[in-house]
């Protein structure tokens, strides 16, 4: 009878061990998340074949049909419940070690649980998105040719763009401090977005798959002070935007976003899309943001190399797109602070490590394609 039980004990401790080697065995999830990217980033055309081509469509596709049928982010509502479960998780775990109900073996078994729930998120990021990072430059696949351009081909780019948006500018809404406005709502903008993009996808096939209306973020102000104007869950397939921004770039930062679902994930190439996207919409709205958006960065780039051509151009400007830009950056200054940089850090140290050598400062590099688009 002893040596029965003995024996019992014996297969239960050996099963015991087993499983927790087999759970030891999934932890290599983790460093598989860092290698795979490695891997992908040297083989770019094969990452667009396999990758970009079809299993990203594969997976993106229902997902973005699923999750669009929410009337809001669904991404957000997970990460609200996460943050409020997570605590009180942590809390009643450590009350439970301290009285000894619960044993250092469990607190071990719970700690490498969460170290493969880490491993699977990390790997499921790439392979639902994340290894559009590691598809050939938007360049190449569009036969644009970005070498380096004149600075009067810049300037000329900066002029026609602000000549486009001062016709625009006078086919919009204004509020009563004459700043351009969305009288009908964000909301109804957005919708009209996925109208664009099947617009230029009628000209460019490559942008011709299916975009869903972006979504506000319910605490877009946290955003803000995090200098984010919007973000792309790929757990969930969702274009999510910060609707506590001015409407300047409110509208072209949903288009980003819809870029990013399209498997533009280099945020550079993002804004180029968003803005081809944008002037692609029958609505005046929609085109100047994506306009202004272009013309920001294109005229900032003019202000690195020439200072005094940047001077004439600003005063170019109408009045209204004047008072647009004063009401865009005077809402972003006020948000500036250790919150706002360390987010910009963290942003900078990410995109640095998915292959865009300049960081933040690569969504300003929209600049190069839209030269080499125009010339």
């Amino acid at each position: 009878m002893n040596g029965e039980k003995s024996k019992k004990n014996r297969d239960e401790s050996n099963n015991s061990l087993s499983a927790q080697l087999f759970r030891l065995f999934w932890l290599l999830l983790i460093p598989l998340g860092f290698i795979l990217p490695s891997i992908s980033l040297s083989y770019p055309e094969l990452t667009e074949k396999l990758y970009s081509k079809v299993l990203y469509p594969f997976f993106s596709r229902p997902l973005g049909a699923v999750f669009s049928l929410l009337p809001f982010s669904a991404a957000e509502m997970i990460l609200y419940m996460l943050l409020l479960s997570l605590p009180i998780f942590i809390i009643i775990g450590a009350v439970r070690f301290i009285r000894r109900r619960i044993s250092g073996k469990r607190v071990l078994s719970t700690l490498i649980t969460l170290f493969i729930a880490s491993g699977i998120l990390l790997n499921a990021f790439y392979f639902l998105w994340g290894f559009n990072y590691y598809r050939p430059e938007l360049a190449s696949l569009l036969n644009l040719n970005t070498r380096p351009r004149p600075p009067e081909q810049l300037e000329s780019l900066c002029y026609m763009l602000a000549d486009e948006a001062i016709l625009l500018r006078e086919q919009v809404a204004e509020d009563e401090n004459g700043v351009f406005c969305l009288p009908e709502g964000y909301r109804a903008y957005f919708d009209r977005i996925p109208a664009a993009y099947e617009n230029l996808g009628k000209n460019i096939r490559f942008f011709s798959r299916k975009v869903y209306p972006a979504k506000s973020i319910y605490l877009s102000k946290g955003l803000s002070y995090s200098g984010i104007s919007g973000i792309f869950i790929p757990f969930t397939a969702e274009p999510n935007v910060n609707t506590d921004q001015p409407p300047l770039i409110l509208l072209s930062s949903a288009a980003h976003e819809s870029a990013h679902y399209l498997g533009v994930a280099r945020e550079d190439e993002a804004n180029f899309v968003a803005y081809l996207a944008c002037i692609h919409s029958d609505d005046p709205s929609v085109k100047y943001s994506g306009v202004m958006l272009a013309l920001i960065h294109a005229g900032n780039k003019l202000n690195s190399i020439d200072n005094e051509a940047y001077t004439k151009l600003r005063e170019y400007y109408s009045d209204g797109m004047d008072r647009d830009l004063i009401d865009y950056n005077t809402y972003w200054k006020e948000f500036e602070g250790p919150v706002e940089e360390a987010a910009t850090n963290i942003n900078d140290h990410y995109l640095k490590f998915n292959g865009q050598a300049e960081g933040v400062k690569s969504y300003g590099a929209m600049v190069d394609l839209l030269l080499a688009y125009y010339y």
